[in-house]
């Protein structure tokens, strides 16, 4: 599945593992190109964890901990991301979470 417009109340199933493509790449610590990130659904105990690192670390570094744990990408490599990737990759983990 290749990351396509979605209108804004048009619920999408997301297969999962699912290979998401980074809009705008970025290199990581070791110079390699990061071009696309694999994501997972969520387990209870990362749900669980999610909401825990939120109440203490606020919403932003709670996902991207989160998101660091699940994919392997470091949260250095995940802070250079750009917006439209966030928002890409926060929809998925939205359809799990039933945001």
């Amino acid at each position: 599945m290749q990351n396509q417009e979605i209108p804004e109340n048009e619920v999408v199933e997301y297969p999962t593992p699912y290979d998401y493509t980074l809009v705008a790449p970025v290199v990581d610590a070791g110079g390699i190109s990061v071009t696309s990130i694999n994501l997972q659904e969520p387990t209870i105990a990362e749900i669980e964890s999610l909401s825990d690192n939120t109440k203490k670390f606020g919403s932003m570094k709670a996902f991207k901990t989160m998101l660091a744990n699940h994919t392997k990408v470091d949260v250095a490599t995940i802070n250079k991301m750009g917006a439209r990737d966030l928002n890409g990759i926060q929809k998925y983990y939205d359809y799990f979470l039933g945001v």
